[in-house]
């Protein structure tokens, strides 16, 4: 997460459903505070270095957070009512296939055509409206701020940007979007908070060291190997 902006949703709450056996509804909750936790560490890493655009983010957190309630209640009603919660798998695995599908256009791309975007006229409209689509994503499935939020940058920054700005921005775009729906999640008991324990122990020196090494390698080749992960991620949910 901390070198590509990816990984805390849609690579990690796959694993613990297929590989671990735990319930969609408690894995996706326990992703988000996770999440919300290990990117405000990697975020105020990327802070600190400048890598942020202030101007695009402030947009996108308003549509994200508004989505991100409305994604969560979804979720904790139907947990209460009992009502059968498979169907979570394939939102979940929609959305990973998304963003598989994007980290390939965009690093696959000619190396000088990555960054060749078209101008968008109203930048803080689609920021809002791409922010919503991703908070009700995040919310209903845990996955979509990373890999989803990057191709949403890409596409609303000014041609040029830096990785390290695209993705130092994204990882702050998720934090208030996974606080918000993580909030709800907790007040409904629905987070393992042992199994929660075990993943910030890993993950919080896993992306200081990765927001640390940011630089240090190339982003099309660290792409290319997450969405690889991301694509097997979809098979081993459906299959599983």
């Amino acid at each position: 997460m901390g070198l590509t902006g990816v990984g805390a949703g849609a690579l990690m709450t796959p694993i613990l459903i297929v590989g671990f056996g735990i319930s969609p509804p408690v894995a996706i909750a326990t992703d988000l505070v996770y999440a919300a936790v290990t990117k405000i560490v990697g975020g105020y890493a990327h802070m600190r270095s400048g890598h942020i655009q202030w101007d695009l983010l402030r947009p996108l957190w308003v549509g994200g957070i508004a989505g991100a309630v409305a994604g969560s209640l979804l979720v904790i009603f139907v947990v209460r009512e009992g009502i059968a919660v498979d169907w979570l798998i394939y939102p979940l695995a929609a959305l990973i296939a998304l963003a598989a599908i994007s980290l390939f256009i965009r690093h696959l791309a000619p190396e000088g055509k990555v960054r060749v975007v078209r101008e968008v006229h109203n930048r803080t409209g689609a920021a809002v409206g791409g922010g919503a689509a991703i908070g009700i994503g995040v919310s209903l499935t845990s996955v979509g701020a990373g890999a989803l939020g990057m191709a949403l940058l890409t596409r609303l920054s000014p041609s040029g940007t830096p990785a390290q700005k695209l993705v130092g921005t994204d990882l702050l775009l998720a934090i208030p979007i996974a606080l918000v729906a993580s909030l709800g999640y907790l007040i409904s008991g629905i987070v393992d908070f042992s199994l929660l324990i075990s993943l910030l122990a890993g993950s919080l020196p896993g992306v200081l060291v990765g927001s640390a090494l940011a630089n240090k390698f190339s982003g099309r080749v660290l792409g290319l190997i997450v969405a690889t992960a991301l694509s097997v991620a979809v098979v081993a949910l459906v299959l599983g």
